[in-house]
């Protein structure tokens, strides 16, 4: 084992996003995954073991880390039967505990939500990590984001629809509650009308449903599903809708971008990174990383014992946007399929 750093060691724990991240598994995959053979042997490869140790990474000169990822794609993380899935988790956590010498994990991409926002790995045998899901800071930099997105449209908050897609879940429910604080008029939209029975709402004039389609009202759409498949496409959205996409894989279809020029796109939950490297390709610009991964970074350099699982309170939020500010994380410069999206789009809706 590494002797530690005097700060926390952090793990970010992710998974493959889809087939075409088997290139950042093997060596040579690059060139590998140009082949037919090539991808074929390295898809068989995956299933050798449960998880790859992809980099090492300094963190602001303060202490360091390592990503690790779960060799799974993320169809896969949800089709496959789900304790086999968290087998895995749970394994790439101990070799990161024993082996690495992490003292926090941040539960990346579908990590969170098969664990029960982390709350099943805690009390798991021989485990002493403290834990993170990274859906509070996710939560804050979406609000932020969207709240920039409402001022540079010129849209009053007061007189807009806002649909909130998966309202119930961790993420959803966080920001489902700050903007219900905010007398917003919300479309709440979720795969089942039984999971509004989590959600404690004060303002009486939301409408609650679990049909895509009725988001064709909303002149703001926020969207954090679990889906591994996109779910939103070009018909489903209103005149001039802005779209914040906090989903990770996206739930945002890619035609939208070729078949709706009138609705902007926005990549939500993303945080400037401009010291931070974490020497492997995760999908994202450079300079440029998730907002929850950000949060499991913030908690080590806080040296933040403890475990933050399950829903986002009110507490933690406020805190970690302090954290935010004191680390110099703000919301990433706005990018729409990862690509810099022009802030004049905002002007020309306007007209």
């Amino acid at each position: 084992m590494e002797t530690q750093k005097k700060k926390m060691r952090v793990l970010i724990l992710g998974h493959l996003l889809g087939l075409k991240d088997l290139k950042e598994i093997f060596p040579g995959g690059k060139i590998l995954y140009k082949f037919s053979l090539g991808r074929k042997l390295m898809e068989w490869a995956l299933t050798l073991k449960d998880f790859s140790v992809l980099s090492k990474f300094d963190v602001l000169g303060e202490t360091d880390g390592y990503f690790v990822a779960v060799r799974l794609t993320a169809k896969q993380m949800m089709t496959l039967p789900k304790e086999e899935v968290r087998k895995k988790i749970l394994n790439a956590i101990l070799y990161s505990q024993d082996e690495l010498g992490c003292d926090v994990v941040m539960l990346g991409a579908l990590t969170a939500p098969l664990t029960s926002a982390g709350a099943w790995l805690q009390g798991q045998e021989g485990l002493t990590i403290s834990i993170t899901n990274g859906n509070t800071y996710t939560v804050a930099i979406a609000i932020k984001v969207t709240e920039q997105a409402i001022g540079l449209a010129g849209l009053d908050l007061s007189r807009i629809r806002i649909a909130i897609v998966g309202s119930a879940g961790v993420i959803g429910e966080g920001i489902t509650k700050y903007f219900d604080d905010k007398n917003a008029n919300l479309i709440l939209i979720e795969r089942s009308l039984d999971r509004f029975e989590r959600l404690e709402l004060h303002g009486d004039n939301h409408v609650l449903t679990d049909n895509l389609s009725d988001m064709k009202e909303a002149d703001i759409v926020i969207t954090a599903t679990s889906h591994p498949d996109t779910l939103i496409t070009s018909e489903m959205l209103k005149k001039n809708a802005i779209v914040v996409d906090v989903a990770e894989p996206p739930d945002v279809s890619p035609e939208i971008e070729k078949t709706r020029p009138d609705v902007i796109c926005i990549d939500g939950g993303r945080v400037n990174w401009e010291k931070i490297d974490l020497k492997t390709n995760f999908g994202l610009p450079k300079k440029i990383g998730f907002a929850c991964m950000t949060e499991g970074l913030m908690q080590a350099l806080e040296n933040r014992k403890g475990d933050y699982v399950g829903s986002v309170t009110q507490e933690h939020l406020k805190e970690t946007m302090e954290w935010g500010e004191k680390w110099n994380f703000p919301p990433a410069a706005f990018t729409s399929f990862n690509k810099p999206l022009d802030l004049k789009r905002f002007n020309k809706n306007n007209q």
